[in-house]
């Protein structure tokens, strides 16, 4: 089994996000996590724990600041999984952490999560500039933000995974590279690299949006942003790390398991307010609203998946992967074949952007940048 958990405490709201996140109110993080463990206790009432044999195979805390809870409420949170479905001997337990440790962005120290079953973290940097981070209105700098990993790896981390960003405002080729640089200098396991994207509705929407604050916030040019992109492939790359999605590199066997169920369209069970699962054919977000949920944790909205939504998900998720799609293992899900079903996208796309190898179908490097107009020939 795969599980999604999410927190959604913050110290502050960075202007580029859009998840849900709250300060602490109605009872704050305590009613929080006894919410959460009755949630556990409802969705667990409902499923056949015979079809996993080998137990939680992973658990994602995202958020949010997830390291704003103590190490005793995810020790209570485990507990009570445990009641239910043991985890595997050799689970992946992530946990989801803001650098700004000085500033109060981590309840306990390092070690304490560690103690309670966390084996992996992965570390809310995007950038080793601080004029970057200012724009982004991080609360870290970037000293601090190699102190906290330091400090993780002294407490026995030794699975370490670092978010960057690129087309940062104010952003240059330069100040990307020297981020990446510095990112290999830190001996971490893996690195998501992302490009940020201005959501609807966020303060840096309006930012941007904005003519008299636009010249504080330029956005870097949208070739530097496909240039940005490819320089950091190259970077980590030649420092050791392979790209096995993506925005997702990793040291050779320390690739994010969780995630890769994700790209393989699996299945996978979301607990918290707001959360997103996927279980049994059918997508579902918890509600977003904190006293409703923490009146009912099993409120919010589902919707079925058909087999031709589930079909365009498993191509759209699993070209994102370097391996591709197993074209057999497709055909045989969904009874199609494929070549002759996707004939005409085969033929405008192969060779440059569309790569067999074997029987798997991939993206190339260079079709990253347009995978969108690519993925969506996929549709209907």
């Amino acid at each position: 089994m795969y599980i999604y958990l999410h927190v959604p405490f913050c110290v502050s709201h960075c202007i580029y996000c859009d998840f849900y996140v709250v300060l602490e109110k109605y009872g704050g993080k305590a009613a929080y996590v006894d919410a959460v463990c009755r949630e556990i206790a409802l969705r667990f009432a409902d499923i056949d724990l015979t079809r996993f044999p080998q137990g939680i195979q992973t658990l994602y805390v995202g958020g949010g600041t997830p390291s704003l809870l103590s190490s005793g409420a995810y020790a209570r949170i485990f507990e009570t999984l445990n009641q239910y479905l043991p985890f595997s001997p050799t689970a992946e337990i992530t946990l989801e952490a803001n650098p700004g440790a000085t500033r109060s962005e981590m309840a306990d120290d390092p070690a304490a999560y560690r103690a309670v079953g966390f084996n992996r973290v992965s570390v809310g940097v995007q950038s080793f500039d601080d004029t970057e981070l200012k724009k982004l209105s991080r609360l870290h700098s970037a000293a601090e933000a190699i102190g906290f990993i330091h400090r993780l790896q002294a407490t026995g981390w030794d699975n370490i995974s670092l978010d960057l960003m690129y087309g940062i405002p104010c952003q240059t080729r330069d100040s990307w590279r020297a981020t990446l640089h510095q990112t290999v200098t830190l001996g971490v396991q893996h690195v998501s690299m992302y490009g940020l994207k201005v959501e609807e509705n966020t303060p840096l929407e309006t930012l941007t949006l904005n003519a008299a604050a636009r010249g504080a916030y330029p956005l870097p040019e949208e070739d530097d942003v496909v240039a940005m992109y490819h320089e950091g492939l190259d970077v980590l790359q030649q420092a050791g790390f392979v790209r096995y999605e993506f925005s997702n590199l990793a040291q050779p066997g320390r690739e994010s398991r969780h995630n890769l169920n994700y790209w393989d369209n699996g299945e996978y069970l979301a607990l918290g307010v707001a959360a997103h699962g996927y279980w049994q054919q059918v997508r579902y977000e918890g509600v977003r609203d904190m006293k409703t949920y923490l009146q009912n944790p099993l409120a919010g909205e589902q919707q079925p998946c058909p087999p031709q939504e589930r079909l365009e998900n498993a191509i759209i998720f699993g070209l994102r992967k370097a391996q591709g799609i197993h074209i057999p293992s497709l055909e045989s899900e969904f009874g199609l074949d494929f070549r002759q079903r996707y004939v005409a996208v085969l033929q405008r796309f192969g060779g440059d952007y569309l790569h067999w190898a074997g029987e798997y179908l991939q993206l190339t490097e260079a079709a990253i940048p347009l995978s969108n107009t690519i993925l969506a020939e996929f549709m209907g």
